[in-house]
């Protein structure tokens, strides 16, 4: 699987270089570039199979081209020691529970995999690397989890004076000082300003390797995607009707990664989304996204997803 970048279509890169370099030089993110059919592997699984063992499965799939399968399971099996728990609640509804992490939150997921994803390209080209990020809480206990032990990674964590949560003292000691918070006069939009700023000087990205452990970097976005194929590997067993996904509003992270599953043959029937600001319907019920420079109908399988709304 290779990733293009969402301002060029041109550049494109491997698994390696879309996480080290998250933020091509066009300013856009790097996405998938081919939707491989993964139907093999999404149908060996079933109930008994970890979320470790199927994401390094998934993992070698896709990067095949770069990693060997025994370095795609290793980064798997670090980076998941735990399982979601799958509850069944009624007999057509079911709930992935994502909260029994290190700390609580589903990001706990995604950036423990791209933690461990970074320390082992680092060690097998032999450099370092600094995680850049902006926080007032859940990202910074997430990055102080993950990163502990990690040898080759930073944390660069920047928060409104006094916003900061989630991390104690302890966090830094036992890290051996590879986590550094800073404070600053302003608002988390200052922050996140303040990193745009840096970003944009790929002379200084490049000389201290700074990259990103939000959602703009493939390396933390694309294990979420697991989710709903371990939901499936449990499903599979329960029931042969339709499968939908219902996604919090807000959290469009995770419905991209779904929609990343669906194109590679992951059995989804659809995902049920709350109406939001940014995402809603028009006055013929179709799918419409408010802050978009293009269309929806426009958009292509190398500009993004489209989507159809069936009425119920």
């Amino acid at each position: 699987m290779k990733f293009f970048s969402t301002r060029d279509a041109r550049n494109i890169v491997g698994f390696k270089q879309a996480v080290l370099d998250c933020i091509p030089s066009d300013g856009g993110l790097y996405v998938p570039d081919d939707t491989d059919d993964l139907r093999r592997w999404i149908y060996y699984t079933n109930e008994k199979t970890t979320f470790a063992s199927l994401a390094g499965a998934l993992t070698s799939a896709m990067i095949n081209d770069e990693f060997s399968p025994v370095i795609c399971e290793a980064i798997a099996t670090h980076a998941f020691p735990k399982d979601p728990v799958f509850r069944q609640l009624d007999k057509n509804l079911f709930i992935l529970e994502l909260y029994h992490g290190a700390t609580g939150t589903f990001k706990d997921f995604g950036v423990s995999y791209l933690t461990s994803a970074l320390e082992t390209i680092l060690q097998m080209d032999g450099k370092k690397a600094i995680l850049l990020d902006a926080t007032t809480g859940e990202l910074g206990a997430c990055m102080a989890k993950a990163i502990g032990g990690k040898k080759l990674l930073k944390s660069v964590l920047l928060a409104p004076k006094g916003k900061l949560r989630g991390i104690d003292e302890k966090s830094f000691v036992w890290n051996g000082g590879n986590i550094y918070p800073i404070e600053i006069d302003g608002t988390e939009q200052d922050c996140h300003k303040i990193i745009r700023e840096i970003f944009s000087d790929k002379q200084l990205v490049k000389k201290l390797s700074l990259t990103v452990a939000n959602t703009a970097n493939i390396g933390r976005l694309l294990p979420q995607s697991f989710f709903y194929t371990f939901a499936f590997s449990r499903l599979k067993g329960i029931t042969n009707g339709d499968i939908f996904y219902a996604v919090p509003a807000g959290n469009y992270g995770n419905l991209v990664s779904g929609l990343y599953g669906w194109r590679m043959a992951l059995p989804v029937n659809g995902f049920i989304v709350p109406s939001t600001p940014e995402l809603t319907l028009d006055a013929g019920g179709n799918c419409m996204v408010m802050n978009s420079m293009i269309p929806l109908e426009k958009r292509t399988a190398r500009s993004g997803f489209t989507f159809k709304h069936r009425k119920t």
